[in-house]
């Protein structure tokens, strides 16, 4: 037997055995039985995509609820980025709208630059978009954020880093 086959065949009892558990977890923890199906079928979507023999996971739920859990996280971040979106939006001048096509990539931007900054800490990722979105000065952040000048630097500093590494280095 190859090792194709035997990824597809514990692929398959992998999916068999824990799908409805997955989908019953999911469900508890967002309330809808609908977007339950989608996370579960995201979450083994990801399996498959994973090099590794299924036989050999010796925790499969621990895996899949990790992996679910991240999937939910993500998309709340994404539906939170969404209505902050929306907000703005509707607290523009109707002549200052974006086209549909504009929005949908300004939205995909933001999801873009929110992946790149998590796991900083709130004034880590508030200074660097103020200097980098809003063209604040270093002082002018470290006052609104009421730090020293030099923690501002290290925020920056340690954001910057952060998403260099991701980008040229995670991809």
């Amino acid at each position: 037997m190859t090792s194709k086959t035997t990824n597809r065949i514990g692929f398959n009892s992998l999916y068999q055995e824990h799908h409805e558990w997955l989908v019953r977890w999911i469900a508890k923890r967002t309330n809808s039985a609908d977007n339950a199906q989608d996370l579960a079928q995201d979450t083994f979507i990801k399996l498959l995509n994973k090099p590794m023999l299924y036989d050999d996971m010796r925790s499969p739920r621990a895996w899949l609820t990790k992996v679910a859990g991240n999937l939910m996280t993500d998309q709340l971040r994404r539906q939170v980025l969404e209505r902050n979106y929306q907000s703005m939006l509707e607290s523009m001048p109707e002549a200052d709208y974006f086209s549909p096509e504009e929005q949908l990539e300004l939205l995909n931007l933001l999801e873009q630059i929110d992946r790149l900054l998590t796991g900083l800490k709130a004034k880590e990722k508030k200074a660097f978009l103020m200097v980098r979105l809003e063209g604040m000065s270093y002082k002018d952040v470290a006052n609104e954020l009421k730090v020293s000048l030099s923690s501002v630097e290290k925020y920056i500093a340690k954001a910057t880093l952060q998403c260099y590494q991701l980008v040229y280095f995670d991809s």
